[in-house]
């Protein structure tokens, strides 16, 4: 990852999860990460322990246009994205045709998970092409995209139908990208297998007996995908990987 030595990279969802994990590997490989969430407080925890990392921290709401725009603006005095992670995603445990249950949280599950994603996008690209930079979005996606049937209590909900909508769109970037003749800008949709010690099933107030499903067979951790990113990072930049599924090793989803 050697060429990416004090460049930009921004991650959202930041403050948890594969998000925290991924900017603490990147920022020990001697890029400048900026970290972005709704709570930042474990971010800046960070910045106290790894004192010669070079990390930033910035409140976002990826579901608000105003605040990404102010977030972006805020990395370009950095010097501009050189890299995106997309990590940030919520899920609601509410079924598509749950009507007694408001829509409004189906729909902030999108926002955040599938328009957060283009939202930062957009202005990452804004900020590569406008320098002639060289450039990785990485949309940290699910394999719940291929997964159409409620597990027990859990409901799929619109967060399948989202995780499906990251993926086809990660694809029409490329393809823009290629309309563009632009060769210097990378994109990955990366689905990744149920993942433990992440915020979201917590966010989504499962009980433990539900949770415990998820946990059946074996999972990945935090750690697993922020040695998937590095490794990205650290391929060529004529080599594209459109597309990345991983599992942990003897898992079904």
């Amino acid at each position: 990852m050697d060429k990416w030595s004090n460049k930009v990279a921004v991650v959202t969802g930041a403050n948890s999860g594969i998000g925290y994990a991924v900017t603490k590997k990147l920022a020990l490989a001697g890029l400048k990460v900026v970290g972005l969430d709704i709570e930042i407080d474990a971010i800046d925890k960070l910045k106290e322990e790894l004192k010669d990392a070079k990390i930033y921290s910035k409140k976002c709401d990826v579901t608000k246009d105003d605040c990404v725009t102010e977030a972006f603006e805020y990395v370009e005095t950095l010097g501009g994205v050189d890299v995106l992670v997309n990590t940030a995603r919520t899920y609601r445990n509410i079924g598509v045709l749950d009507y007694e249950k408001p829509v409004s949280e189906l729909a902030y599950n999108i926002d955040v998970d599938f328009v957060g994603a283009v939202r930062t996008a957009r202005l990452a690209f804004k900020s590569m092409e406008t320098r002639d930079s060289y450039g990785y979005i990485i949309n940290i996606n699910s394999n719940f995209s291929n997964l159409l049937t409620p597990m027990s209590n859990i409901e799929l909900g619109v967060y399948s139908g989202a995780c499906s909508a990251i993926s086809t769109t990660s694809n029409v970037m490329r393809y823009e990208l290629n309309r563009l003749k632009n060769r210097k800008v990378r994109v990955t949709n990366l689905n990744l297998g149920v993942v433990k010690n992440t915020n979201i099933f917590k966010i989504a107030r499962l009980s433990l007996d539900d949770e415990k499903t998820l946990y059946v067979n074996p999972t990945l951790v935090p750690e697993d995908l922020e040695e998937t990113v590095a490794y990205l990072l650290a391929l060529p930049y004529g080599v594209n990987v459109s597309d990345m599924t991983i599992r942990a090793t003897g898992a079904d989803v």
